[in-house]
């Protein structure tokens, strides 16, 4: 799947697409990058999917 990455600086609360508009919410995505496993989140609507710097 061929998709972009989008970074955004959490400050409070991430709940509305910065793209869209969308305001309920995201769903969750995991990527392993080496040692690391990123936690993005996919917006239901546009499909947009943002890095705000979660790791698990």
């Amino acid at each position: 799947m061929d998709y972009d990455i989008i970074k955004v600086q959490l400050d409070g609360e991430f709940k509305i697409c910065p793209s869209c508009g969308y305001k309920d919410g995201f769903h969750s995505m995991f990527r392993k990058e080496g040692g690391i496993t990123r936690w993005l989140f996919i917006c239901p609507s546009c499909h947009s999917v943002f890095d705000i710097g979660f790791t698990v």
